[in-house]
C-alpha cells in the first residue's frame, strides 16, 4: 500500500471519529514462503492482508480496537469499539496525550526486485538447496520467505503508517528475504542462513553446502565431559542470546522497576571493553522503521559503550518519568511491557569464523543454539541446547562432531569474557558478529 492510499484511509478513520483524540495505526503487506523438507517442497503460501488499529483517548483513559475490514463501515464500526473499550478501562494516572507531528529520517528499506520476486524464483533456490543436499545422500528442509510491508515473524504485524488527530503522520514500507537451510541425516545435522532486505544475496547452493559439510561432519559425535569452555559462537547462535537478553533488559521500564541487570548500573562497567550495543534501524543491515508505535521518531542508542551502560530504551511514558525525551521505542499503548530495542547490533571486527577458530588450542564451535529460557533474569542467565552442528576445536582446528550440550549461562559474564569478534551478519534479527568466549558454562550432555 503506497505512502498516498495509507494516508488517504487513516485520514477517513480519523474523520470518522468525529473530533475525537484518536490514533490509528495500519499495518500489513505480503508475506510468500516456500517450505522443503524431505528433498521436495512441501507448501507454497502467499498472502496479503492489513489491519486497523484505532486507539481513542479521553482524559486518562485510552482504549484499542483492532480489525481488517478498510471500508468505511468497517472503520466506523472500530471506531466505535474503541470508544466503548475506553469508557470501560479505567484511569491510567500516567497516560499522556497524543504526539503532534513529528520529523523522521528516511530509510531505503524497499527492494522492488525483492517486492516482485516470484514463487518460481524461489522454487529454483530451493531446488539447489535440495540438489546439493540429494548429492551427499542427506534431506534438506527449510524455508525460503520473502516480505513487503510490515508482516512481521509468525504473522505478527508491526506499523505501515500511523496517524492521529493532532496532526501527526509517519509512513514506512521495507522488504525482507529470509532463507533456512537444514541438511538431515538421523541425529546428525547442519545448518546455514542468509537474511536480509533484498533477495539479491540468496544462493541456495552455496547455503545447503554449508548445511551439508555441517551435517557430515556432524556423524557419530564424540562425548565430552560438561564444564566451562572455551567456544566459538556463530552469528546464529549470539543472535539468539542477545534477543533474549534485550527482552529482559533493555527497555526502561524493566530499568527503572528494578528488574533488569543495567538497573542501578548506567555509568558503570558491566561488560568488557570490546563490547558495544545499540538499537539502530538505520544501520545498513538492518533498514528498520524510523518510527516507532506512538509514531515517535526511533532513535539509534547506544545501550553498551566499550563496556559501559549507558542507556536503556525508551517509550513516551518511561521518557516522562525521567524528564527526557522518548528515544522511539514504544509499543501500541496500551500495554504493560514498556518500550524495547527492535533493531540490535553489536558491534563486531573483521574476518569470519574461521579466524576465530585458528584462535583457540582446545574448546567448541558452536553453530546454533535453541529452546533458550530464562532462568535468573537480573543476571540474564539462559537456559538452552547447542544444535544443528556441535563441534571440537583442536590447536586452532576443527576436528569432529560433539555430542549437543545444555548450557547455563549467564550472557553478562559471557560478554566479560570476549577475547574477539568476526565481522558482523545479520542473523535472527540482531546484527553481530561471532565470538571467541572463554569459561562457557555446559552443564549437561546429550545422547546425540
Amino acid at each position: 500500500m503506497l505512502r498516498e492510499e495509507a494516508k488517504a484511509k487513516l485520514d477517513q478513520a480519523i474523520s470518522l471519529a468525529r473530533g475525537a483524540e484518536v490514533e490509528v495505526m495500519l499495518g500489513g503487506g505480503s508475506d510468500a514462503l516456500t517450505r522443503f523438507a524431505n528433498n521436495e517442497i512441501t507448501q507454497n503460501v502467499e498472502e496479503r492482508r492489513y489491519l486497523l488499529s484505532v486507539r481513542i483517548v479521553e482524559g486518562k483513559r485510552t482504549g484499542r480496537a483492532t480489525g481488517n475490514d478498510l471500508s468505511p463501515k468497517g472503520m466506523a464500526q472500530l471506531i466505535e469499539r474503541a470508544k466503548e473499550a475506553t469508557r470501560h478501562q479505567p484511569e491510567i494516572p500516567e497516560l499522556l496525550p497524543l504526539p503532534g507531528p513529528q520529523t523522521y529520517r528516511t530509510v531505503d528499506a524497499l527492494d522492488p526486485e525483492t517486492e516482485r520476486l516470484s514463487a518460481d524464483a524461489r522454487a529454483r533456490e530451493v531446488g539447489k538447496a535440495v540438489t546439493r543436499c540429494r548429492e551427499a545422500g542427506l534431506e534438506g528442509a527449510g524455508i525460503y520467505e520473502v516480505r513487503a510491508g510490515t508482516i512481521g515473524d509468525y504473522g505478527e504485524i508491526g506499523p505501515l503508517a500511523i496517524a492521529n488527530s493532532r496532526g501527526l503522520f509517519a509512513y514506512h514500507e521495507g522488504t525482507s528475504a529470509e532463507f533456512l537451510v537444514s541438511a538431515l541425516d538421523g541425529t546428525a545435522s547442519g545448518w546455514a542462513g542468509y537474511e536480509s532486505h533484498s533477495a539479491r544475496g540468496v544462493d541456495g547452493g552455496a547455503l545447503s553446502s554449508r548445511a551439508v559439510e555441517k551435517a557430515l561432519r556432524s556423524r557419530d559425535p564424540k562425548p565430552w565431559d560438561p564444564g566451562r569452555y572455551t567456544v566459538v559462537l556463530e552469528p546464529a547462535a549470539v543472535a539468539d542470546l542477545l534477543q533474549d537478553m534485550s527482552w529482559i533488559s533493555f527497555g526502561a521500564l524493566l530499568v527503572q522497576e528494578g528488574r533488569s541487570f543495567l538497573s542501578g548500573k548506567i555509568g558503570r562497567k558491566v561488560m568488557g571493553e570490546n563490547i558495544t550495543i545499540r538499537d539502530d534501524p538505520f544501520h545498513p543491515l538492518h533498514r528498520g522503521s524510523p518510527f516507532d508505535a506512538e509514531g515517535m521518531p526511533t532513535l539509534p542508542t547506544t545501550i553498551i559503550e566499550r563496556g559501559v551502560a549507558k542507556s536503556a530504551v525508551y517509550d513516551r511514558q518511561t521518557a516522562a518519568k525521567e524528564g527526557r525525551e522518548s528515544t522511539g521505542h514504544g509499543l501500541p499503548v496500551p500495554n504493560t511491557y514498556g518500550p524495547i530495542a527492535r533493531h540490535l547490533v553489536l558491534e563486531g571486527g573483521s574476518g569470519g569464523v574461521e579466524d576465530l577458530v585458528r584462535r583457540v588450542d582446545r574448546g567448541l564451535l558452536v553453530t546454533r543454539v535453541w529452546y533458550t529460557n530464562v532462568v535468573d533474569p537480573k543476571t540474564v542467565t539462559l537456559t538452552g541446547m547447542t544444535r544443528d552442528g556441535l563441534f571440537a576445536i583442536e590447536k586452532g582446528k576443527v576436528t569432529h562432531g560433539v555430542r549437543n550440550f545444555r548450557f547455563n549461562q549467564s550472557v553478562v559474564q559471557m560478554l566479560n569474557e570476549v577475547e574477539a569478534t568476526s565481522a558482523q551478519e545479520s542473523s535472527g534479527g540482531v546484527v553481530c558478529p561471532g565470538l571467541l568466549v572463554h569459561g562457557f558454562q555446559m552443564s549437561s550432555a546429550t545422547e546425540f
